[in-house]
């Protein structure tokens, strides 16, 4: 059931207690609004039974970083209070706080990876101590609120089952009596969790260390997969992230956290990026060597000379300047071309990822996370982008992201892999048709990164890539670890690396031509 105005309005009226002092309306306003996020709706679940408050107590502590600790803890709640204590004295807690930055999203994965992964490390004595505090306090409420309600029907002058007044007089008195038993026993627990707490010191903060660090680094992770998968984060300058949004991230959460490959490709992906950056304006510096004019659409930054002065010299009913615009509505202007220019594709791009059992670890990170780099400029640019891993035969898959690619269908193509032996000859031609038979893919070109364990290339795809360079356009650029010189030899630019991983630069070689 979705909560209604009426249950925001009882649970601000008197919001439950909490241990940090200065917590304004807000901050319990914002909780409010976020509890329900389904990653703190999981922490609760897995935390319940060792604190019910405790995912609440760390989002409030996270999201309201200038709100010290009250000077005593509230009553039932001096076991949080020492944990939370002992965490404001660590670096990792202040740390995780300016990661977190007041944003109600970042606070509530970031909590609830903090209680879950805790609950987990903490010394198991502690944490049986807590279980016992625990069902002390609810056997405590659970009195208490049986003691209400039947208060509530005594004042009403009602009684449940035919019991008389006298009787139900009789039974408050007994609640009542269990209960102050209660208080004893949970009183007697909570002490005897500090103490286990005291007792396990080093451990504990051993324990409260690790769990804000790996808190820190998946929330870190999650940050940065959010921009890179285009999920949405954080309250940005729309109000607050969308449902949509917040799922999303949870998804993303999940997956980040049961697959260590993709956190290896983020890992990657930054310095991937700036390899491509850097290429593009290489590419766009080094044109300095005229070649020959070619008819084309308008692009200012080649025009040449004689189209410029008729384009700004000539006054707008000049017959001139209404040529000039004819000729730009028909593609019909000359640009100068430079050198390397013919090379350079600029065109839509079909990257082959070997899948195969050589290509694990930061080897495979390494090449995934080219392949985002190339995607996201791709993007930026508006052209086409088409990706095939590759393993054995018959062992490949096209991904085609469109122009915006779903977020879960693309994780799961990074986590794609076969393990098997290396054959590039079929997804080769599977490449070479999409460019050839998909008009959005004309003039496409080829970037395939693969392992040098595969055979010469067969008769069939010699003839068939021959056939494919009869059109304008495709160039197959092909870089080969551990290989031999003379192998690939089919491919128009060949790039031998050793090792992809420590000669990672020399991806340039590879990339500069498509940029």
């Amino acid at each position: 059931m979705e909560p209604t105005s009426l249950d925001s309005e009882i649970f601000l009226f008197d919001p439950p207690e909490t241990v940090w002092d200065r917590v304004l309306f807000l901050d319990h306003a914002a909780w409010y609004d976020h509890k329900d996020m389904q990653v703190l709706v999981k922490a609760a679940e897995r935390t319940q039974s060792v604190s019910r408050e405790i995912p609440r107590e760390a989002w409030l502590g996270l999201y309201a970083p200038a709100n010290p600790l009250k000077q005593a803890p509230p009553a039932g709640e001096a076991v949080l209070y020492s944990l939370f204590h002992r965490a404001e004295e660590l670096p990792e807690w202040k740390r995780l706080r300016l990661m977190v930055g007041m944003d109600p999203v970042a606070a509530a994965f970031g909590a609830a990876h903090f209680v879950t992964d805790l609950i987990d490390k903490l010394p198991p004595e502690v944490q049986e101590a807590m279980e016992a505090s625990q069902q002390a306090q609810d056997q405590m409420q659970n009195l208490q609120d049986r003691i209400d309600a039947a208060q509530a029907l005594a004042s009403g002058g009602g009684s449940p089952n035919g019991m008389s007044s006298d009787q139900l007089q009789s039974l408050i008195q007994q609640l009542e009596a269990q209960l102050q038993q209660a208080k004893t026993q949970a009183a007697a627990n909570e002490q005897a969790a500090l103490n286990a707490l005291d007792a396990a010191k080093a451990r504990t903060n051993q324990s409260l260390a690790q769990a804000i660090n790996n808190s820190a680094e998946d929330l870190s992770a999650l940050q940065k997969a959010a921009g890179e998968f285009g999920v949405g984060w954080g309250i940005g300058g729309t109000g607050g992230a969308t449902r949509e949004q917040i799922s999303g991230l949870h998804e993303l959460a999940e997956y980040l956290r049961r697959s260590p490959s993709v956190k290896l490709i983020l890992e990657s992906l930054g310095w991937a990026k700036s390899l491509v950056t850097r290429e593009r304006r290489k590419s766009t510096r080094g044109r300095e060597t005229f070649t020959h004019f070619k008819v084309q659409d308008l692009n200012l930054e080649t025009l040449s000379p004689d189209e410029l002065v008729s384009m700004i010299a000539f006054d707008p009913s000049s017959p001139i300047y209404v040529d000039f615009l004819c000729r730009a509505l028909d593609g019909d202007l000359l640009h100068a071309q430079f050198e390397g220019d013919d090379h350079a594709g600029r065109g839509p791009i079909v990257f082959l990822r070997d899948e195969s059992g050589s290509m694990h670890g930061a080897r495979r990170a390494t090449a995934c996370a080219l392949q985002m780099a190339l995607m996201i400029d791709a993007r930026k640019e508006g052209r086409r982008f088409v990706s095939i891993p590759f393993s054995d035969v018959g062992q490949f898959q096209v991904y085609d992201p469109g122009q915006k690619p779903d977020p879960q269908g693309l994780m799961e193509h990074l986590d794609t892999t076969y393990g098997g032996g290396t054959e590039p000859y079929t997804p080769l031609s599977a490449a070479i048709r999409l460019i050839r038979e998909d008009p959005s893919l004309r003039e496409g070109d080829i970037l395939a990164i693969t392992d040098g364990e595969f055979g010469q290339p067969p008769a069939e795809f010699l003839r068939e890539l021959e056939e494919a360079r009869k059109q304008p356009g495709l160039k197959l650029i092909t870089v080969v670890i551990n290989g031999h010189p003379g192998q690939a030899d089919f491919a128009d630019k060949i790039v031998l690396i050793g090792d992809i991983v420590r000669e990672r630069e020399r991806l340039a070689e590879a990339i500069a031509p498509l940029l």
